[in-house]
């Protein structure tokens, strides 16, 4: 019974070490401690299954030493492996069983959706922070373009300038200047020494103090002295001043225009102290020659509205002469419109000096008043014609005016009296035009003859009456 038992053990630990030898043969997972333990037990079948074969081999062959040697060294064996286990099992213990590997797994599957849905938030939000910074992107791009716009055709330049005042950004230089010749260079090696000088020490002044300043400064370039006005302010970065902003803004239009400005109030101070005196001359002359308050106040306000005439016509043409046929037109119709319609003018419309336009005015007037009050005008078939031609048979003269009032023999009342109308056609005028003048009383009206000077037209008009 124990030689059957012996030979039932021996193969039973064969084929339990060749089961577990195929197990973890197909098994290629399994490693570490449980590949380790699998072939410790295969060791140990082996050598207790051998011990057991070698002790029904005795049987056979008893007396034989080297078969007790052998059965005590695979017994040995199986000894060893058997506590070799104890001391993997520790490890064994500490794998993971089978239902906390589902576990495991089933806490990997939930994580594993959590993450995908993770990973789908996640692409939405990126999707939505990319149209984000798209739609921030174009909104920038269209203020810089509307920026640009703004100050493509304007005299506003802006520079930014470093601690050491190297130009490290500039938009819209100045005229003259381009910006890429600005562009990593120092202000002292891109300005005049002088502008530079005053520009540094308030940029300096600037970025030590932390405020912002004005400053106005005349810049040569291209030979040619500009004026502009410097906004500075500081330019921050993490709570420290690293350089400057400039906004310049080219004042030399505005500079000249005040020029001009100051020119034209000199001017028009100076034509209003002559306008005054010119004023006073009527009134003292009108005062002189009437009788009677009346009277005074009449010849004064007719005289101050045919110099309102004469200057209304100058301010239309920003004062650069007034024609002689509108002139003549804008007098008779501002005293007189009655007698608009018994005027004739024949010539051509030759421009005026504003000096020579505001005597004539004032002659036009008289011989007018003159007419009306004394002349041709009193009766209903009067009528005035005025013709100008150029003087060319007389020396000096540009242009020969004649003035035939028919209608009636004129009054000697006043053209041949010591009043203001007769001393100002035939004294005053001339002497102010430097020309000749002279009144003529027949029996059929008056003849009036003036000679006016080329001084008395503007250049063109004076180069047409010597062609």
């Amino acid at each position: 019974m124990r030689f059957v038992s012996d030979i039932a053990v021996g193969l039973a630990c064969l084929s339990a070490a060749l089961a577990i030898s195929y197990y973890i043969w197909k098994r290629r997972s399994v490693t570490g401690v449980a590949r380790q333990a699998s072939v410790t037990a295969i060791i140990g079948f082996i050598a207790f299954g051998a011990s057991r074969l070698v002790d029904v081999g005795s049987t056979f062959s008893p007396g034989h030493v080297w078969l007790e040697f052998v059965q005590a060294l695979t017994l040995g064996v199986a000894l060893t492996a058997s506590l070799a286990i104890w001391g993997l099992l520790p490890g064994l213990l500490a794998a993971p069983s089978q239902d906390e590997l589902l576990e495991a797994n089933k806490a990997l599957s939930g994580a594993a959706e959590r993450r995908a849905e993770e990973l789908i938030q996640l692409a939405a939000a990126k999707a939505q922070l990319e149209q984000a910074v798209a739609e921030r992107t174009q909104e920038l791009d269209e203020a810089n373009q509307r920026f640009e716009n703004a100050l493509k055709n304007s005299d506003i330049s802006l520079a930014q300038q470093d601690c050491d005042l190297r130009y490290v950004w500039v938009h819209n230089a100045p005229k003259g200047m381009a910006a890429a010749s600005l562009l990593g260079r120092l202000q002292s090696d891109a300005l005049p020494i002088e502008a530079d000088r005053i520009l540094a020490a308030a940029k300096r002044g600037v970025m030590a103090q932390k405020q912002a300043a004005s400053i106005d400064l005349p810049l040569e370039i291209n030979g040619v002295t500009r004026y502009f006005h410097e906004n500075i302010e500081p330019l921050w970065r993490k709570n420290e001043v690293v350089g400057v902003v400039t906004t310049c803004i080219e004042t030399t239009s505005y500079r000249r225009q005040q020029e001009e400005l100051r020119g034209l109030l000199r001017e028009l101070t100076h034509r209003t102290k002559n306008l005054l005196a010119v004023i006073m001359g009527i009134a003292r002359q009108s005062g002189r020659s009437s009788t009677d308050v009346a009277t005074f106040v009449m010849r004064f306000n007719g005289r101050i509205r045919a110099l309102a005439s004469a200057h209304e016509l100058l301010v239309e043409s920003d004062w650069r002469g007034v024609g002689l046929r509108n002139l003549i037109a804008g007098v008779w119709k501002a005293t007189s419109q009655e007698a608009e319609d018994k005027l004739t003018l024949i010539g051509t419309d030759y421009p005026l000096t504003p000096e020579c336009a505001q005597n004539l005015a004032l002659a036009i007037y008289e011989m007018q008043n003159n007419a009306i009050d004394h002349g041709g005008l009193l009766g209903p078939d009067g009528a005035v014609k005025i013709i100008w031609t150029a003087a060319k048979d007389e020396p000096g003269q540009g242009l020969k005016i004649v003035w035939e009032e028919t209608g009636r023999p004129s009054s000697p009342a006043s053209m041949q009296g010591d009043g203001f109308g007769k001393s100002f056609v035939e004294v005053l005028l001339p002497r102010a035009t430097r020309g000749c003048s002279s009144v003529e009383l027949h029996d059929h009206g008056l003849t009036w003859t003036l000679t006016l000077p080329q001084s008395n037209f503007i250049a063109d008009a004076a180069q047409s009456l010597t062609a």
